[in-house]
C-alpha cells in the first residue's frame, strides 16, 4: 500500500550499503528523504543516485518537528547512541538489526521508547519474508510432522569488520527466523568461530537445543560464513514424514517426502521484504502501536539478542 501522505517527511541516518536501500523504498513510497551520515562519500553517493534528497545534520533531524519517523542504519556499536538520540527527540525508530550490542542498552531504548510512547521496530527483515510465512504454515498445519532438525546455511563474502563478528551480525537472522516459526526456549547452546583475516569471527557454527511451547526438542544447526563467495540464506526442516527446503533469497520453497524422495516446489509470490517492513513501520507510527504480528519490537530483538550473545565461542581460531 501506497502511503497516502504523499510527500511526508522520514529521515534515513546512515547510507552506507543498507541505508541506502531505505533512501529508495522511501522515495518510491512517495516520501521526501532527509539523509545523514558522518561519511562525506557516501552522502555524496546517496546524493549522486537520488538527487531528490535532502542533506542535513543529526541535530537538525532531531529538531524537525514534520519529521517523525527515522531509519537507523549506521555501524552496529553506534545504534545504541544513535537510537537513544531519536527516541529522546519523541521520533518513531526503524533501527536495523541488531538493537544494541548488549542487553543492557537493548533495555534501555525499549524503556525509552515507552516512556516517549513511540514505536521502536528492529529491522528483523526474514519475518516479512513470504518463503519464511509459509515455512511457518507448514510446519503449524504438521505437514512435515514432528519437527527434528532445523539447519541453516547463511552464507556470503564480505570485507573485514572491525567492530563486529559474524555471529552477532549475521546469526540474529537465522536465531530469528527460527523463534518466529517455533517460538520456545533454547537450551546448550554452543558455538566455535575462526578468524582468518580479522580478530573477530568470520565463519562460526552454532548449535542448541528449542524446547517447544509442546515440550518439543529440536535440534538447531547454523552455520555462518563471510568467506564463501555463494550467496545462500538456506534453511532445511527435517520432520517425520516431509522435510522442508526454503531458498530465502529467491523465496523458493521445496516440500520432499522422506520415504518416496518426491520433491515438489510449494507456490508462493516472492515479495519486497524491505519494502513491506519499511511500510509496516509508518503505519504502526501512524497508529503509533503494532498494527498486526509478525511486529519486530524491542522486546523481540532483545530476546534475539540474549540467545546470539550467548552463543559463547569457545574455541576461536586465529589463523
Amino acid at each position: 500500500m501506497i502511503c497516502e501522505k504523499i510527500g511526508m517527511k522520514v529521515a534515513v541516518i546512515g547510507v552506507g550499503h543498507w541505508g541506502i536501500k531505505h533512501v529508495d523504498e522511501y522515495i518510491q513510497l512517495g516520501y521526501n528523504v532527509m539523509i545523514w551520515d558522518k561519511s562525506k562519500e557516501k552522502i555524496k553517493n546517496c546524493k549522486e543516485r537520488f538527487d531528490t534528497v535532502e542533506v542535513k545534520n543529526l541535530e537538525t533531524i532531531l529538531n524537525d518537528k514534520e519529521i517523525t519517523c527515522v531509519s537507523i542504519c549506521t555501524p552496529n556499536h553506534t545504534h545504541y547512541d544513535v537510537a537513544n538520540k531519536c527516541l529522546m527527540a519523541k521520533k518513531h525508530v526503524f533501527l536495523e538489526k541488531p538493537i544494541a550490542t548488549n542487553i543492557d542498552d537493548a533495555d534501555k531504548l525499549i524503556e525509552l521508547s515507552k516512556k516517549n510512547n513511540v514505536i521502536l521496530q528492529v529491522g528483523h527483515i526474514y519475518r516479512f519474508n513470504n518463503s519464511v510465512k509459509k515455512a511457518k504454515e507448514l510446519v503449524n498445519n504438521y505437514e512435515l510432522g514432528n519437527i527434528y532438525s532445523v539447519n541453516f546455511s547463511w552464507t556470503n563474502f564480505e570485507p573485514t569488520f572491525d567492530d563486529i563478528g559474524i555471529i552477532l551480525d549475521l546469526g540474529i537472522h537465522p536465531v530469528d527466523i527460527i523463534d518466529n516459526i517455533f517460538g520456545g526456549n533454547y537450551d546448550n547452546i554452543k558455538s566455535r568461530g575462526w578468524g582468518f583475516r580479522q580478530k573477530n569471527t568470520e565463519f562460526a557454527i552454532i548449535n542448541y537445543r528449542l524446547i517447544t511451547s509442546e515440550n518439543q526438542s529440536i535440534f538447531v544447526n547454523i552455520e555462518l560464513s563471510w568467506l564463501n563467495p555463494i550467496r545462500k540464506r538456506e534453511m532445511v526442516v527435517i520432520g517425520s514424514k516431509k522435510t522442508l527446503q526454503v531458498d530465502c533469497v529467491n523465496q523458493k520453497i521445496f516440500l520432499i517426502d522422506n520415504i518416496s524422495k518426491n520433491k515438489k516446489e510449494i507456490p508462493i509470490t516472492p515479495n519486497n521484504t524491505i519494502r513491506d517492513e519499511l511500510e509496516y513501520f509508518i503505519n504502526s507510527s501512524e497508529k503509533n502501536q503494532s498494527i498486526s504480528l509478525p511486529y519486530p519490537n524491542g522486546s523481540i530483538a532483545k530476546h534475539i539478542l540474549e540467545i546470539v550473545l550467548n552463543a559463547e565461542i569457545e574455541n576461536f581460531d586465529k589463523r
